[in-house]
This record gives C-alpha cells, sequence and structure tokens, in this order.
C-alpha cells in the first residue's frame, strides 16, 4: 500500500465522520467509492472459491453493515472495523453457498445442539431418545426440536435417479452409477494407484466394494450373494470407504514429497498467504547475490523491516488479524520497491529486501521506506496503535561479505529509526 492509498483511506475516515454526523445518501455513495479497493482487496484473498464479482458484491454489503454499526468512540479507525466486516460478509456467503437450500444460521446452531444431544442420551439411555428428552437436556420447547426433525428431512436433496424406498438400505450419497465410473475411463497411473489401494482392503471390503461399484448390485442382492446381513454390506461400504480415502491421502502425500525431492524446482519458495519469498529462500538469495556482487565489484543493498507490537494486535482482534497485516505489509513494501528487488520474509514480524546494483543508496531508500511505513502503519490502525516499524540497512561489501555479517549490520536499531521517522 503507497502513500496514496494510505491519503485515500483518510480521506475515508473524514468522509464517514461526515456521515455519522449528517448521515446523507451523497456520502455514502462517496465513502462506497472510497472504500472499494478495499472491498476489491479482502475479495482477493477468497479468489478462485467463488465468482470475484459476487465476492465483490456481498463484499459491499459488509462495507454498508460496517458504516451502520461503526462507533467512533470505540478507539478503532474505520478501515480496520470496515476490513473485518466485509470479510465475515463474504465468509458468510461462501458458507451459505456451500448448502443447496440456504438454512437460517439459528437452525443451522439449533440442529447441531439437538444432533448432538441425541447422541449423548442415545449413549445414556441405550436407546434412541423422545423428542420430549432432548428438549429437556437442551432447555428448549418441544416443538423447537420437532421442527428441527421435520425441516431435516425437507432440505434433504435427493438425486432424481436415485432407488425409491425400500430398494436397498442404500443412500444416493454413497451410490456411483457404474456405467459412469469404471477402470476403463481411468488413466493408467490413476488405476495402478487405485488398484495398490484396494490391494491393501480386506478381501470382504474389496468384494463388496467391486460388487456395489463395478457390478452394480445393490445392498441386498450383495447381502444375499456373500450370505451377510444388510446391514453388515452397509458397515462394510462405509469402513471400506473411508478406509481408501484415508489409504489415497497417504500415497497422495507421498508422491507430493517424492516429486519435491527429485524436481529441481523448491515448491516452498514463496509463502501463500503474503506473496513474498520465505527466510530460507532469502538467505540463499543473498548468498548469491553478495557472490555477484564481490565478483563483479558491484554495490548490493540489504533493508530489514521489523514490526513490533503485533502481540496486542493479536490479543484484541484474534490470530487472523496479526496475518492480515503482516499480509497488507508484504503487499505495501512490494509496491515501494523496484521490481528487480527481492522481498522475502525475516524472522517472525519482518521482512528483508535485498537491492541490487544499489549501495550508496541504500541508506536513502532506508530513510524513504521508514517514512513510508510509518504513515502506511498509523494509517491501517490509527494514529495511536501499538505496532510500530523499524528498519535497518546494510551494503555488500563495505559492511561484509557473508550472510550473516550483513543481517548483522542490517539488524534494526530502533532508536535510530524512530529519529528517521520524525
Amino acid at each position: 500500500m503507497s502513500d496514496t492509498q494510505s491519503g485515500i483511506y483518510s480521506e475515508g475516515e473524514e468522509l464517514v465522520a461526515r456521515y455519522l454526523e449528517q448521515p446523507r445518501p451523497d456520502i455514502k455513495d462517496l465513502i462506497m467509492v472510497q472504500y472499494a479497493g478495499l472491498v476489491e482487496r479482502v475479495a482477493r484473498k477468497f479468489a478462485g472459491i467463488e465468482s470475484h464479482e459476487d465476492m465483490v458484491q456481498v463484499g459491499f454489503i459488509g462495507l454498508l453493515n460496517a458504516l451502520e454499526k461503526f462507533d467512533p468512540n470505540n478507539g478503532v479507525r474505520f478501515n480496520t472495523y470496515a476490513t473485518y466486516l466485509v470479510a465475515g460478509e463474504i465468509k458468510h456467503y461462501l458458507r451459505d453457498r456451500s448448502q443447496t437450500i440456504r438454512q437460517p444460521a439459528w437452525l443451522q446452531e439449533l440442529r447441531h445442539k439437538v444432533n448432538r444431544a441425541g447422541t449423548v442420551l442415545q449413549g445414556q439411555l441405550g436407546r434412541v431418545p423422545t423428542t420430549r428428552e432432548v428438549a429437556d437436556m437442551l432447555g428448549v420447547s418441544e416443538a423447537s426440536v420437532t421442527e428441527v426433525y421435520n425441516t431435516s428431512e425437507m432440505l434433504r436433496v435427493g438425486s432424481l435417479d436415485a432407488a425409491l424406498p425400500g430398494d436397498d438400505d442404500a443412500t444416493e450419497a454413497d451410490r456411483l452409477d457404474a456405467a459412469d465410473f469404471c477402470p476403463e475411463q481411468l488413466t493408467v497411473e490413476d488405476r495402478l494407484v487405485l488398484e495398490n489401494a484396494m490391494a491393501q482392503l480386506r478381501d470382504l471390503e474389496r468384494q463388496v466394494l467391486v460388487l456395489f461399484h463395478f457390478d452394480s448390485l445393490n445392498q441386498t442382492e450383495i447381502a444375499a450373494r456373500l450370505d451377510i446381513s444388510c446391514n453388515y454390506v452397509s458397515h462394510i461400504l462405509r469402513q471400506s470407504l473411508s478406509k481408501l480415502r484415508k489409504i489415497l491421502t497417504i500415497e497422495e502425500e507421498n508422491d507430493r514429497l517424492l516429486r519435491r525431492q527429485v524436481d529441481s524446482v523448491d515448491y516452498d519458495v514463496v509463502n501463500p498467504q503474503t506473496g513474498v519469498y520465505t527466510e530460507e529462500y532469502f538467505r540463499g538469495r543473498l548468498q548469491e547475490e553478495i557472490h555477484r556482487s564481490v565478483s563483479n565489484e558491484q554495490e548490493l543493498g540489504l533493508v530489514l523491516v521489523e514490526f513490533s507490537g503485533l502481540e496486542s494486535l493479536r490479543k484484541f482482534y484474534g490470530a487472523q488479524s496479526e496475518k492480515d497485516f503482516l499480509a497488507d505489509a508484504a503487499e505495501f513494501l512490494r509496491s515501494s520497491v523496484r521490481r528487480l528487488d527481492v522481498v522475502s520474509h525475516w524472522g517472525t514480524n519482518g521482512f528483508s529486501i535485498i537491492l541490487p546494483f544499489t549501495g550508496a543508496n541504500v541508506g536513502l531508500v532506508q530513510q524513504r521506506l521508514m517514512r513510508q511505513a510509518s504513515s502506511w502503519t498509523c494509517g491501517r490502525l490509527g494514529p495511536k496503535t501499538p505496532v510500530a516499524v523499524t528498519i535497518g540497512q546494510a551494503r555488500a561489501p563495505e559492511d561484509g561479505k557473508t550472510v550473516a555479517d550483513l543481517i548483522k549490520a542490517a539488524a534494526p536499531d530502533r532508536e535510530s529509526s524512530q529519529q528517521m521517522a520524525a
């Protein structure tokens, strides 16, 4: 985030103050325009889950809610408050979208409590509890529990091709169409993986799976052929499918680890949350740049940025707020330096910036970043925020010819950084 963006949010705070004094539609429209960038940024964090345009629209609903509920006397800037409400609105939207039929939040919560109470009572009583017993345990009316039971069946979505009740005990979610899923349609690699996973099951489990999924027999027919009960067939299907999922998950993880060992590409050089390089990559890259600098007699600059006081942010807003802050800080730093400069993680709450071909000017870069970072932090969290930024700098080969020496020379000095910020 640049100084321009900080200025935008400052103007937005002024507009919010004006709106709270005089809630006019034209001021509200200006606020929506002013904070459109914030909504876009939050929506991008959920990219790939649903349509980006839909999540932006939902984000604006969260922004409107934030404007209506915001209280400046709580000591929180509107920018910070709106960020959490926009993200929360998008999360609620995604939660509801995951269900075919949208259910009220209170009904979902009550259903969860009823199901849990029913399980506990069944274990205690040795039988299925009555509606009254569940209601008494939860301290709700019997009618509420009855409503939960009634709506559970109404909200269940079934396939038009599903077997009619009484055909067998299988649910449509447990059954696969053998015409749509057969070994001939699998790739050779997938077929080998599946055969290897099936080989790790018991003989009876393999027989039941083959008869059900490939021979398209129902549970009653399988029970008659294997001379076992229908309930046991249903139990074997659930148990064997669960085993297969675990086996395939382990196989996939082992395959991923093997690829990382034999492949020269390092899949972990970029932190997926912030989009900047990891500290391990930073140290290796710094060693390369130092060697290149010494060999070609070219100067190299290093800047280390550290944010302190984030524990107060975490205690007040939660652990996610600290992660969001560091992600925004990474974006701000990347937008504040050249494209050839390398921004990476450093330490727990810090970042490093490798500046090729920047020797004598690294001090100027440090001063500029200190002013911008201080302004950005105040714009992001407010002028009374306990979060502070310190920045140090060093250059190679004058301040060191090894990674350890250069990092030690560039370690931020809090007092000097505060003087530069002032």
